[in-house]
């Protein structure tokens, strides 16, 4: 179990696979992945386009920042991955991007899995098995 605001982090996720479809390569291949360690869970979303250059990744979470040689269909703000910077750094939640040129990129968090129960964890539960989900 993890204590968050699921609005905010099905928000970060949204943006880190809207990037990966976006900026993937011509057969737009995403992945998404879970893993699960003793005491945080890693969202991992991986596309396998062009990649971002070692010069330009320390300012890929910056506002308004976007990579004026890559040209796209759909048109951003250049908001999304600052906006995931600070949901993230609100949560006190470990995050980054690792990327190859020529390779694609890895966009990540952890989230951290809460100690002991409490009671807006019990509430989230109780919500998901109502709504016929199961968490295990």
């Amino acid at each position: 179990m993890i204590t968050a605001d699921i609005a905010k982090l099905d928000q970060v996720i949204y943006n880190f696979i809207n990037n990966a479809i976006n900026y993937t390569g011509d057969n737009k291949v995403i992945r998404i992945k879970q893993i699960n360690k003793a005491d945080v869970v890693r969202i991992e979303v991986t596309d396998n386009g062009k990649g971002i250059s070692k010069e330009l990744l320390p300012k890929i979470f910056d506002r308004y920042y976007r990579d004026a040689k890559v040209k796209r269909d759909v048109v951003g703000t250049g908001l999304g991955l600052s906006i995931c910077q600070e949901i993230l750094k609100a949560h006190g939640f470990a995050y980054g991007v690792q990327s190859e040129e020529g390779k694609g990129s890895t966009f990540w968090f952890e989230a951290k899995i809460a100690k002991q129960e409490s009671k807006t964890v019990q509430k989230m539960e109780s919500r998901l098995s109502l709504s016929g989900l199961e968490e295990k």
